[in-house]
Protein backbone atom coordinates (compact mmCIF):
# COMPACT_ATOMS: atom_id res chain seq x y z
CA UNK A 1 0.00 0.00 0.00
CA UNK A 2 1.15 3.50 -0.76
CA UNK A 3 0.74 4.86 2.78
CA UNK A 4 2.58 2.05 4.58
CA UNK A 5 5.58 3.21 6.57
CA UNK A 6 8.90 1.59 5.74
CA UNK A 7 10.00 -0.96 8.30
CA UNK A 8 12.36 0.60 10.83
CA UNK A 9 15.63 -1.24 11.24
CA UNK A 10 16.61 -2.22 14.76
CA UNK A 11 19.81 -0.48 15.79
CA UNK A 12 23.01 -2.52 15.65
CA UNK A 13 26.26 -0.92 16.80
CA UNK A 14 29.87 -1.88 16.21
CA UNK A 15 32.17 -0.54 18.94
CA UNK A 16 35.85 -0.48 18.01
CA UNK A 17 38.09 -0.64 21.07
CA UNK A 18 37.31 -1.76 24.61
CA UNK A 19 39.30 0.81 26.54
CA UNK A 20 37.48 3.32 28.74
CA UNK A 21 35.68 5.14 25.87
CA UNK A 22 34.53 1.87 24.29
CA UNK A 23 33.38 0.46 27.62
CA UNK A 24 31.30 3.59 28.26
CA UNK A 25 29.54 3.14 24.92
CA UNK A 26 29.00 -0.59 25.58
CA UNK A 27 27.54 0.17 29.04
CA UNK A 28 25.07 2.61 27.48
CA UNK A 29 24.08 0.12 24.76
CA UNK A 30 23.62 -2.68 27.30
CA UNK A 31 21.43 -0.47 29.53
CA UNK A 32 19.28 0.40 26.51
CA UNK A 33 19.22 -3.21 25.30
CA UNK A 34 20.66 -2.27 21.90
CA UNK A 35 22.45 -5.02 19.98
CA UNK A 36 26.20 -4.50 19.59
CA UNK A 37 29.50 -6.18 18.93
CA UNK A 38 32.93 -5.03 20.09
CA UNK A 39 36.00 -5.22 17.85
CA UNK A 40 39.23 -5.35 19.88
CA UNK A 41 42.88 -5.90 18.93
CA UNK A 42 44.17 -7.16 22.28
CA UNK A 43 43.79 -10.98 22.44
CA UNK A 44 43.88 -11.04 26.26
CA UNK A 45 41.02 -8.54 26.42
CA UNK A 46 39.06 -10.53 23.84
CA UNK A 47 39.50 -13.78 25.80
CA UNK A 48 38.50 -12.12 29.08
CA UNK A 49 35.43 -10.54 27.50
CA UNK A 50 34.37 -13.73 25.71
CA UNK A 51 34.59 -15.58 29.04
CA UNK A 52 32.30 -12.92 30.53
CA UNK A 53 29.81 -13.42 27.68
CA UNK A 54 30.46 -10.20 25.76
CA UNK A 55 29.83 -10.24 22.00
CA UNK A 56 33.38 -9.46 20.83
CA UNK A 57 35.50 -10.06 17.73
CA UNK A 58 39.29 -9.93 17.68
CA UNK A 59 40.97 -7.90 14.98
CA UNK A 60 41.73 -4.57 13.39
CA UNK A 61 38.66 -2.40 12.73
CA UNK A 62 40.37 -1.14 9.56
CA UNK A 63 40.45 -4.68 8.12
CA UNK A 64 37.62 -5.48 5.70
CA UNK A 65 37.18 -9.10 6.79
CA UNK A 66 37.05 -8.11 10.47
CA UNK A 67 34.36 -5.53 9.69
CA UNK A 68 32.40 -8.11 7.71
CA UNK A 69 32.71 -10.63 10.58
CA UNK A 70 31.44 -7.93 12.95
CA UNK A 71 28.33 -7.35 10.81
CA UNK A 72 29.11 -4.09 9.02
CA UNK A 73 26.36 -4.81 6.49
CA UNK A 74 23.69 -4.37 9.20
CA UNK A 75 25.39 -1.76 11.39
CA UNK A 76 23.46 1.44 11.99
CA UNK A 77 26.33 3.02 13.95
CA UNK A 78 30.06 2.39 14.23
CA UNK A 79 31.77 3.94 17.26
CA UNK A 80 35.51 4.18 16.60
CA UNK A 81 36.74 4.45 20.19
CA UNK A 82 40.37 3.55 19.44
CA UNK A 83 43.38 5.77 20.23
CA UNK A 84 44.99 5.44 16.77
CA UNK A 85 44.29 8.32 14.39
CA UNK A 86 45.66 6.54 11.31
CA UNK A 87 43.50 3.47 11.98
CA UNK A 88 40.45 5.69 12.54
CA UNK A 89 40.90 7.31 9.12
CA UNK A 90 41.40 3.93 7.40
CA UNK A 91 38.30 2.59 9.17
CA UNK A 92 36.17 5.60 8.17
CA UNK A 93 37.10 5.06 4.51
CA UNK A 94 36.35 1.33 4.70
CA UNK A 95 33.06 1.75 6.58
CA UNK A 96 31.88 4.36 4.05
CA UNK A 97 32.64 1.89 1.24
CA UNK A 98 31.04 -1.16 2.90
CA UNK A 99 27.99 0.50 4.47
CA UNK A 100 27.40 4.10 3.36
CA UNK A 101 24.27 4.33 5.53
CA UNK A 102 26.04 3.57 8.83
CA UNK A 103 26.59 6.57 11.08
CA UNK A 104 30.21 6.95 12.23
CA UNK A 105 31.34 8.34 15.58
CA UNK A 106 35.13 8.79 15.61
CA UNK A 107 37.56 9.38 18.45
CA UNK A 108 40.57 11.38 17.27
CA UNK A 109 43.61 12.48 19.22
CA UNK A 110 44.35 15.53 17.08
CA UNK A 111 42.05 18.26 15.77
CA UNK A 112 43.58 17.87 12.30
CA UNK A 113 42.60 14.20 12.26
CA UNK A 114 39.11 15.05 13.50
CA UNK A 115 38.66 17.47 10.61
CA UNK A 116 39.92 14.84 8.15
CA UNK A 117 37.63 12.16 9.63
CA UNK A 118 34.68 14.51 9.16
CA UNK A 119 35.74 15.26 5.60
CA UNK A 120 35.90 11.52 4.87
CA UNK A 121 32.40 10.90 6.20
CA UNK A 122 32.37 10.57 10.00
CA UNK A 123 29.22 12.37 11.15
CA UNK A 124 30.34 12.83 14.76
CA UNK A 125 33.91 13.34 15.92
CA UNK A 126 35.43 13.74 19.38
CA UNK A 127 38.84 15.43 19.46
CA UNK A 128 40.95 14.68 22.52
CA UNK A 129 42.94 17.91 22.00
CA UNK A 130 39.76 20.00 22.07
CA UNK A 131 38.36 18.24 25.14
CA UNK A 132 41.63 18.59 27.05
CA UNK A 133 41.97 22.23 26.02
CA UNK A 134 38.46 23.03 27.22
CA UNK A 135 39.04 21.24 30.53
CA UNK A 136 42.35 23.06 31.10
CA UNK A 137 40.65 26.40 30.47
CA UNK A 138 37.79 25.49 32.84
CA UNK A 139 40.24 24.52 35.60
CA UNK A 140 42.47 27.56 35.02
CA UNK A 141 39.71 30.20 35.09
CA UNK A 142 38.99 30.08 38.86
CA UNK A 143 42.71 30.25 39.64
CA UNK A 144 42.93 33.66 37.97
CA UNK A 145 40.31 35.35 40.17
Amino acid sequence: MADEKPEKTSPFVIVAGFGIPGREVVNLLARRKIAFVVVELNPATVTRCQTAGLNIVQGDIADEQVLRNAGIDRATLVALAIPDDAAVLRAVDLIRRLNPAARILARCRRVSTALEASRRGAEDVVSEEQLIGAEFARLTAPLLS
